[in-house]
């Protein structure tokens, strides 16, 4: 019992101490969380004493909740308050004279700590809460239920002062291994931005000099876990996050108060052992000065490097950058150390070794002594293979539509997007291993020859050459995925490779959705062409039919068609659950779910042209029958001697542009012979054109009936000059490429 007395007795004499700090946590919460709940609480019943619609309720009602919700506010006080009551609990230790007073009363060392320590937990733990349920009750009172009501203001209070214990037992260790106020201040710096630092540092050292470096979904899921566990701020930050989303679990909860608990014990054993002379001085404990200065001085060099390099891409001035960043650090980190100017070279050993390592990371990365981009494996070791060819096919939709419970428990429909690269990784085996693998060595080939001259890969984006970016995964017979991504110049033997690659039945089976869909888990067939969007009359085996005769012209299309054909229509095969969500969400205007999955129709399908003509679809050309005016707005870039006051003006327009308005039959007859669909176009990145890139063209089509969907009035659309002569050219202004450089 006495000593149960004793505990708390000392307990109260740090709170007589340390009042200013009770004062100030009680003002700051109660100006930051209570006082704006007040207000805004009684705004909001004098609001509904009016007319108040629906929209602006649902507005009022989340900015209350987000009162006592994740307020950002609260959370940077949480943040600041954690800091100053471990500097006001313990910065006795940083002054000689309170150190011995300290020391020198009758209570053993672990107790002091306990007492200091304790305190700063309590007294912001009971603060916080009384403010945000006096909070809660004031917003209660305005009859607002739901999430309020449901516990959402007592999670968020034990998900802030969860970290906000953890965030201050990370300042107590900095004050516990420091002797100088301003030391330990940065030394919480470090603690909490070195680790992301250091991540974000050792990513761009791999995007500087890894040519070949191939970022996937996992990768990136890597990086964020890494960012997430390097610090207590960043891992506070991510939980935040998790919590806004519904996803912060008992578990991750659950092992950051293991970790804290850890940092605790950490601090009380630091404080038992730390040397009551040390007060004053930069480190408490003079072991750790050089692993300090060496960890932050590194990094700081190797990042100095980066930049410099950067600047110019040459050696000399990425080793400058090396040195420079290892000399300023060292330099800085000894004048902290001895609070000494005369001090700066005091370890001149360790300042050359600092530099030299450095240097050495540099030059590693600026000649590939890794080998990582030369990097290729042989032919059998690779079981299969998938290649992502670049954009040329980013019209096609991946993912499926979802629904999602945010974390005022409220369900939302999401479409839950996916990447043309991670399906393709996925789903694509590719077994012609000796195509890839000449795909890879010609990148690899690139890749050294710029290195050699001097290049990054970035260098080459300004070269009249026509350059393809790719990126392979390699499935190794062990059960390893190692991905690369490789920039290559277009020749002869480039585009035989490509060919052969996306003529193969396993690269459609790997890239398009639409061919591994089955007919039971087809709904509905709608087809798309110019101004309308026509659902097909199939049902059952018609339904089936269709869908497998499309899937085998989907699959026989090769890279020679697409470079002479361009769609002449869309064809979209619903499945059951993309129909679902577009009948239960039909008013909802956040996602347009009617427009996504739609496949290109070739005029080489006649199969799949003859079904959709045989299920009640229209094929049409676009013709000029079809067409009841064009809109042409011209944008002028060029500005020769030559060119005429007039002219002069229309160019000073920038891009303003001027419209023209076509509608004689003569005109329109000309035009529509060049007119290429915009949509269909830009499905279809092989097709060979000469397009007018002076000019934007809108289409106006004639009313042709009414059908499912309201009819689209216009459509944008591209010219192309070479089905013009040079006359009709000269007669509508359009511009080659070439006039405008």
């Amino acid at each position: 019992m006495t000593s149960r007395n004793l505990y708390f007795n000392l307990m109260k004499e740090d709170l007589k101490r340390r009042v200013w700090t009770i004062a100030l946590t009680a003002l700051s919460l109660v100006f930051t969380l209570l006082v704006p709940t007040a207000i805004r609480s009684g705004a909001y019943l004098d609001q509904l004493r009016e007319a108040l619609s629906d929209y602006e309720k649902r507005s009022w009602i989340r900015q209350l909740e987000g009162m006592v919700g994740i307020n950002g506010l609260v959370i940077a006080v949480l943040v600041i308050l954690a800091v100053v009551w471990a500097v006001s609990g313990f910065r006795y230790l940083h002054n000689s004279r309170q150190v011995d007073f300290y020391h020198s009363i009758p209570v053993r060392r672990g107790r002091l700590f306990l007492a200091s320590y304790v305190n700063g937990i309590l007294v912001t733990g009971i603060v916080y809460f009384v403010v945000q349920a006096v909070s809660v009750m004031l917003i209660l009172r305005t009859g607002i239920d739901g999430p309020v009501q449901q516990g959402l203001w007592w999670k968020i209070y034990l998900l802030n002062m969860v970290y906000y214990v953890m965030l201050y037992t990370t300042a107590v260790i900095a004050m516990m291994m420091t002797g100088n106020l301003i030391v330990a201040l940065l030394g919480i710096v470090v603690f909490c931005g070195y680790g992301p630092g250091v991540i974000v540092l050792i990513k761009g050292y791999e995007m500087m000099w890894f040519h070949t470096l191939c970022d996937t979904a996992r990768s990136s899921m890597r990086w964020i876990r890494m960012v997430n566990l390097s610090s207590p701020f960043a891992n506070y930050m991510f939980a935040l996050e998790d919590f806004s989303y519904g996803a912060l679990g008992v578990r991750r909860m659950a092992g950051t108060v293991v970790v804290t608990a850890a940092l605790g014990l950490l601090a009380y054993v630091l404080y038992r052992i730390r040397p009551s002379e040390s007060a004053g001085k930069a480190m408490a404990f003079k072991k750790t000065q050089t692993p300090i200065k060496l960890l932050i001085a590194l990094p700081v060099a190797v990042a100095f490097g980066i930049f410099f390099y950067s600047l110019r891409s040459t050696l000399p001035w990425g080793v400058f950058g090396a040195l420079c960043g290892s000399v300023i650090t060292c330099c800085l980190m000894e004048i902290i150390y001895h609070f000494d100017f005369r001090k700066l070279f005091a370890n001149w050993i360790q300042m050359a070794a600092c530099g030299a390592v450095s240097v050495l990371l540099i030059l590693a990365g600026i000649y590939d002594w890794y080998g990582y981009d030369s990097w290729l494996p042989k032919a059998t070791e690779v079981k299969s293979a998938a290649v992502w060819l670049g954009y040329e096919d980013n019209w096609v939709t991946y993912g499926k539509p979802g629904i999602e419970t945010n974390y005022r428990g409220e369900e939302e429909l999401v479409w839950n997007y996916g990447s043309q690269k991670e399906y393709q990784y996925e789903h694509m085996e590719l077994t012609d291993i000796y195509t890839v693998m000449e795909l890879a060595g010609k990148g690899v080939r690139t890749g050294k020859e710029l290195r050699r001259d001097g290049l990054q890969i970035w260098d080459s984006w300004g070269h009249d050459t026509q350059w393809r970016m790719c990126a392979v995964c390699f499935r190794m017979n062990n059960g390893r995925q190692v991905f690369r991504q490789y920039r290559i110049p277009m020749d002869d033997e480039m585009t035989d490779i490509t060919a052969a690659i996306h003529d193969s039945r396993e690269y459609k089976c790997g890239t398009y959705p639409i061919l591994t869909q089955s007919p039971s888990d087809t709904a509905s067939v709608y087809f798309q062409q110019y101004d309308r969007v026509e659902k097909l009359n199939v049902d059952g085996e018609d339904r089936e039919k269709l869908l497998a005769v499309y899937q085998k012209e989907l699959e026989e299309l090769t890279m020679a068609v697409r470079e002479r054909e361009l769609p002449v229509g869309v064809i979209q095969f619903r499945t059951v659950e993309h129909q679902e969500a577009i009948d239960f969400y039909r008013d909802s205007n956040r996602y347009d779910l009617e427009g996504r999955c739609y496949y290109p129709v070739y005029p080489s399908f006649t199969r799949t042209l003859e079904a959709i003509r045989g299920a009640g679809g229209t094929v049409d050309d676009l013709t000029k029958g079809m067409i009841s005016e064009v809109r042409i707005r011209y944008y002028t870039w060029y500005e020769g001697e030559d060119m005429t006051e007039e002219q002069a003006a229309i160019a000073s327009s920038g891009y303003e542009g001027i419209d023209m308005l076509y509608e004689k039959k003569e005109e329109i007859d000309i035009l529509s012979k060049a007119l290429l669909y915009a949509d269909y176009y830009g499905m279809n990145e092989y097709y060979k054109a000469e397009c007018a890139d002076n000019v934007g063209v809108t289409v106006f089509f004639k009313p042709r009936g009414t059908f499912d969907k309201a009819a689209v009035q216009s459509r944008r659309c591209q010219i192309d000059m070479s089905r013009l002569t040079e006359e009709e050219i000269e007669r509508f202004g359009f511009m080659r490429e070439a006039q405008e450089n």
